[in-house]
């Protein structure tokens, strides 16, 4: 049986992969974590964004094409931030961390060794976009979703 994440250990896996960990929030304007993954993760969706997974070095190439994403698409706040929750066992139980990623590369690099995967999905401080970004058989995936306001 998966160990189930706790609050603790979150805080743990992002700060080490250098996400300055901010507070916490239930919801973002009325929006789960849970339900931020729902609208990402289903068949209705399709990625933006795809990355050869099996080309040298893909993760780097897709944290970069995650950062470029996150410009684009209004995902950081003016210092930033925006909220992360890191998919696995127990996650939708947690609230949602607001992050600031870190400057410098390897955040996903990070969150691979220490999580076992770079699955993470995002929403803006506002409450939309939501961000997906998930493995995918042979290749990563960057998916934007924008919710009512």
């Amino acid at each position: 049986m998966e160990s189930r994440m706790d609050q603790r250990e979150r805080t743990e896996i992002l700060e080490a992969a250098g996400f300055t960990v901010l507070g916490e929030a239930a919801d973002v304007h009325g929006t789960t974590p849970e339900a931020a993954t729902r609208s990402v993760a289903n068949l209705a969706v399709r990625p933006q964004i795809r990355v050869d997974a099996e080309a040298d070095d893909s993760v780097g190439r897709t944290e970069q094409a995650w950062r470029d994403n996150a410009e684009a698409v209004g995902l950081l706040a003016e210092d930033g931030s925006c909220y992360v929750c890191i998919t696995g066992p127990g996650a939708f139980e947690l609230p949602w961390a607001l992050v600031r990623p870190p400057s410098r590369p390897g955040f996903l690099s990070g969150l691979l060794e220490r999580a076992g995967s770079i699955d993470v999905v995002s929403i803006a401080a506002s409450g939309s976009p939501v961000v997906g970004l998930f493995e995918e058989e042979d290749e990563n995936w960057i998916i934007n979703v924008e919710l009512p306001r």
